[in-house]
């Protein structure tokens, strides 16, 4: 938790794939940010979630692509999608990301919360959000 009684200039409410990285983003650019989600992580949850090789290149960029690598991930080199009288198949991969990746939601959302918190985004797990104060507009 921050220290300080300054007022925060963003909160992000829920912290998973896309609340932690906008919260490191504007973390990293100077802005004090409050990440809040009501799950304690690491936490699973029901998803068909895939990094698209767009995605696996920002991960990359933010230094965290080792990290699902590591987790035992393996990469996604081909899709098959069937639509029964329609199958698209094919390598959409690019040069600088190749390949796509489908790691845990235990994984992903935990590294990117941990990301958040390292260049200075005060997260808060187990912390739910009733309802938004709108103060002067």
């Amino acid at each position: 938790m921050s220290g300080s009684d300054e007022p925060f200039d963003v909160v992000v409410v829920g912290a998973r794939c896309a609340g932690a990285p906008t919260a490191m983003l504007l973390a990293k650019r100077g802005y004090r940010v409050l990440v809040v989600d009501r799950a304690e992580f690491p936490a699973d949850t029901i998803s068909t979630h895939l990094v698209h090789p767009p995605g696996v290149a920002a991960l990359e960029r933010w230094g965290l692509l080792d990290q699902v690598v590591v987790s035992g991930c393996p990469g996604i080199h081909t899709y098959s999608y069937d639509f029964g009288s329609v199958r698209i198949e094919g390598a959409p991969g690019t040069d600088e990301a190749p390949a796509a990746y489908a790691p845990r939601r235990t994984v992903l959302d935990h590294l990117l919360i941990k990301a958040a918190q390292a260049v200075g985004a005060d997260v808060r797990q187990a912390f739910s959000v009733e309802s938004p104060l709108v103060e002067d507009g």
